[in-house]
């Protein structure tokens, strides 16, 4: 009787040790960037210009140029690369429509983001990502306004 137990306790415990190093490997999969960018709603967390191109923000951006109406905004990424942008508590233009639509695509190797419009305010095109984790969205774009070409940062979170 003794032996019978002893067998079927050690067959038990084999197959709940299998059964719970199968749930181990799969949450120690890193998520794919799919996964990361529709996980949640991103927000505005800041913005600047990186002046080495190093995807770190090295000096501020100009006054106006990132208007408070702009900052309130939330950005939801689809997986089917369709988006919305909600305009949050403050519009910018009170006749514009609370939510709008956008699509989006990343490119092969899913370090840029291709926004066909323009989403957060003027960014639109292709746009560098810098940065992408479970809290922290970060791109880049260079622009040219007025003659002058910068480099800006944006940092999203959730």
């Amino acid at each position: 009787m003794k032996t019978r137990f002893g067998l079927f306790g050690i067959g038990a415990i084999t197959v709940l040790a299998i059964l719970n190093s199968c749930g181990k490997s799969n949450s120690d999969q890193p998520k794919t960037k799919m996964q990361l960018i529709t996980a949640s709603v991103w927000k505005y967390d800041t913005a600047g210009i990186d002046l080495n191109n190093d995807g770190t923000i090295d000096a501020a951006i100009p006054p106006g140029y990132i208007k408070d109406c702009q900052t309130d905004n939330l950005l939801y990424f689809k997986s089917d690369s369709t988006g919305t942008e909600d305009e949050g508590a403050t519009k910018c233009d009170p006749s514009n429509p609370q939510t709008a639509s956008f699509t989006w695509s990343f490119n092969s190797s899913q370090t840029i983001i291709n926004f066909p419009d323009s989403v957060f305010g003027s960014v639109g095109g292709s746009v560098n990502i810098t940065s992408l984790t479970e809290t922290q969205l970060h791109f880049e774009k260079t622009i040219t306004q007025s003659g002058i070409t910068a480099t800006v940062a944006v940092y999203m979170k959730h």
